[in-house]
């Protein structure tokens, strides 16, 4: 008799412990899948976070027809850009320049004639910069310190009492000697990578209608848009 209830009393015993255990054992699950689903979450962030950078780069501008529909085109595409402007082009096209500058994008500096800077004497060169940087402040609010010297041709001791940030480029698909829109298109999607800045032109209708395109087709591949500014910091 005794015996007996010994034995169920280990019974219960064991039957409590079993209980117990599959308890844990499904708090475990739980917190297991809870887990999974938290990493998965942070992978997916990090996947994200990784999208190689590009940016888009466009001179000669304003255009009073061309940019309005680029800077059309870019909205809808959530794609900021960086446009370096031709002094004399501004004249006329302030509210084009506003709206650049109110998307966030970059409005730089190109000269005000578009001059070989090295051809310049110092006082020239400089004139030519502080005359566009004077007429982006006044009309934006903000001055520019980013500049894309015409031709590529810069002089890294020039000294104009004003900050100047020199912007080149890694992919140039030569845009203003064709209106081969696949031809510039191909030209860019082919070679891009991280990091990389693409120049073109938007005072051209088929470079805006490339300039489309290459978005449309980097960002299916993952590419993320930047401005100048977000590669040269980082």
């Amino acid at each position: 008799m005794k015996n007996r209830k010994i034995r169920r009393s280990l019974t219960v015993v064991n039957s409590f412990l079993f209980l117990a255990i599959l308890g844990i054992h499904a708090i475990g699950m739980r917190e297991n899948r809870e887990w999974e689903a938290v990493s998965q979450k942070a992978e997916s962030r990090k996947e994200e976070e990784i999208k190689p950078k590009i940016a888009l780069t466009f001179d000669d501008g304003p255009h009073p027809v061309y940019t309005p529909l680029l800077l059309e085109g870019l909205r809808e595409r959530g794609v900021k850009a960086s446009f370096f402007l031709i002094g004399k082009n501004i004249e006329g096209n302030e509210e084009i320049v506003k709206q650049m500058a109110k998307q966030g994008n970059i409005v730089g500096n190109h000269t005000y004639n578009h001059v070989k800077v090295k051809a310049l004497s110092p006082e020239q060169a400089c004139e030519e910069m502080k005359k566009t940087s004077d007429l982006v402040e006044k009309i934006t609010g903000e001055t520019t310190c980013y500049i894309r010297p015409p031709f590529g041709e810069w002089d890294e001791k020039l000294d104009c009492g004003m900050d100047m940030i020199s912007v080149m480029w890694t992919i140039d698909p030569l845009d203003w000697t064709t209106k081969n829109v696949s031809q510039v298109v191909n030209k860019v999607v082919t070679e891009a990578g991280e990091n990389d800045i693409i120049l073109l032109h938007d005072c051209y209708a088929s470079s805006v209608e490339a300039a489309f395109q290459i978005i449309d087709q980097l960002q299916a591949e993952g590419f993320e848009f930047v401005t100048v500014e977000e590669l040269i910091l980082e």
